[in-house]
C-alpha cells in the first residue's frame, strides 16, 4: 500500500459513497483527484484584509488555523511589512454556564463568552477561521451579525448544524457531515516543503547536523483526554529508543510538548542527553528544522496534528501509540486510516524505509476558500 492513496479517499473522489451522509463532502475529494491528475492548475484570486484565527488557544488548534491562514495568502500580523493581508490569533472561552451545556442551548451571541469585547476588535475580518468546541459560538455570531462581509470557516466536527458556517472542514477519522461539509485527510497544518527547505538552512538547523549517523526526531505528546503517559509506556518508549541507538547508531533529536510529563524529560536528559538533542523547552521550539533534517520521525499517538505534520515531510513516520485511558475510536479510526494509506507505521523500535505521496489537503482547501471569498 505504500504511496497509495486510502481506500475511503478514492472512493469518494470517484464518488463511490458507501454512507449516503458522505455525498455531502464529495466536493473536496473531487477536487484532490483533479489536483493529482492535471499538471496544469488555474490560478486562483489572491487576498486582501485581516483574518481570525479563533480557538482556545492550543498549539494543535493554532497550528491549524494559522496554517490554513496561511496557505489562503495572509500573513502573521507581527511579521507583516505590508499589512494588505494579515491574519491574527483571537482566543475565545465560553462562561459558565453555557461552557456546559449543549450548542442547541446556547444563543448565538458574543455574550456567552468570557470576554465579548475580543469581538469587538478592527479591522473586521474578511475571513474568519475557528477551531475546535470554544470557537464555534464565536464564528456563528460573527456570521450572524456580519453575513456576506466575512468568510467562516470551521476546522473539526463543530457538533452542531453546519449550515450557518460558509465552510466545514472535517477530518475523514470524525462523524460529523452535512451540507459544507468537507472531508480532510487529517489534521491541516502549516507544513510546507518550501517552509521545510528554509528551516534547513537557519542557526538553529546547525545542532542537528551530524554526517556520521541518520538523524531520528522524535515528537512527544502526553496525557489528554483519552490516553495516559502511564510509568509501563514511559518504559516501553524508553526500551524501544536504546534499542534504535544501539542497533542503528542515529542521533535522536527529542521535542517534547507542555503535555509530556514531568519524569520524561527529566528521564530524556539523564539517558540520553550527552550524545542526543533533546529539547528543554526553553527558547524557541525547533519544530521545523527537526522535521526538515529528519531521515525518520517517531511520533507519539496521542497528536492528529502531530502525526499529520509529520507524513507531510515525506519520511517514515512511526507511531508509538500510548494505553489508552477511554476509549478512543476517533485515533483508532484515524491511525488506521493513515496505516493504511501507507503514510505511517506502529513504532517497533526499529527502521524501516518506504516511500509516500504526502497529504495535501490544505493548499487545496485553501484554493477552494480563496475562490469561495471572490464569488462573495
Amino acid at each position: 500500500m505504500d504511496g497509495e492513496s486510502s481506500k475511503s479517499e478514492t472512493d469518494l473522489a470517484e464518488g463511490r459513497v458507501a454512507d449516503p451522509e458522505a455525498s455531502d463532502a464529495l466536493s473536496l475529494h473531487r477536487c484532490l483527484a483533479a489536483h493529482r491528475d492535471n499538471m496544469h492548475i488555474v490560478e486562483t484570486p489572491t487576498v486582501t484584509g485581516h483574518c481570525w484565527c479563533i480557538s482556545k488557544g492550543m498549539a494543535g488548534m493554532n497550528s491549524q488555523t494559522a496554517g490554513l491562514a496561511s496557505a489562503v495568502g495572509f500573513e502573521p500580523l507581527e511579521d507583516s511589512k505590508t499589512q494588505s493581508a494579515t491574519y491574527e490569533f483571537i482566543n475565545t472561552r465560553m462562561a459558565f454556564p453555557w461552557n456546559c451545556l449543549p450548542f442547541s442551548m446556547i444563543p448565538k451571541t458574543g455574550r456567552v463568552l468570557q470576554h465579548p469585547e475580543v469581538l469587538e476588535a478592527s479591522p473586521l475580518p474578511r475571513l474568519v477561521v475557528s477551531c475546535g468546541r470554544q470557537g464555534v459560538i464565536p464564528a456563528l455570531h460573527l456570521k450572524k451579525k456580519y453575513g456576506r462581509k466575512i468568510f467562516t470557516v470551521h476546522i473539526q466536527d463543530p457538533r452542531c448544524d453546519t449550515s450557518g458556517f460558509d465552510m466545514v472542514l472535517i477530518p475523514e477519522h470524525d462523524r460529523g457531515r452535512g451540507p459544507n461539509v468537507h472531508l480532510t485527510m487529517g489534521a491541516l497544518h502549516k507544513i510546507t516543503p518550501e517552509k521545510l527547505e528554509a528551516a534547513r538552512h537557519t542557526p538553529a538547523a546547525a545542532q542537528f547536523v551530524d554526517p556520521t549517523r541518520p538523524l531520528v526526531s522524535v515528537l512527544l505528546g502526553g496525557k489528554n483526554g483519552y490516553y495516559s503517559f502511564s510509568p509501563a509506556d514511559i518504559d516501553r518508549l524508553f526500551e524501544k529508543l536504546n534499542r534504535l541507538v544501539d542497533e542503528n547508531d542515529v542521533r535522536l533529536a527529542v521535542l517534547t510538548s507542555n503535555r509530556t510529563p514531568t519524569e520524561v524529560c527529566t528521564r530524556l536528559a539523564r539517558d540520553f542527553g550527552d550524545k542526543h538533542f533533546i529539547w528543554n523547552g526553553q527558547g524557541t521550539n525547533p519544530y521545523f528544522e527537526a522535521l526538515a533534517l529528519a531521515d525518520y520521525i517517531v511520533v507519539t499517538g496521542d497528536s492528529v496534528s502531530m502525526v499529520s505534520e509529520a507524513t507531510a515531510t515525506g519520511r517514515p513516520v512511526f507511531v508509538e501509540h500510548l494505553t489508552e485511558r477511554r476509549t478512543a475510536r476517533r485515533f483508532r479510526k484515524f491511525h488506521a486510516m493513515f496505516e493504511e494509506a501507507g503514510l505511517t507505521r506502529r513504532f517497533e523500535g526499529k527502521l524501516a524505509e518506504w516511500d509516500y505521496e504526502p497529504p495535501n489537503d490544505t493548499p487545496n482547501v485553501a484554493r477552494l476558500i480563496r475562490e469561495r471569498i471572490a464569488e462573495q
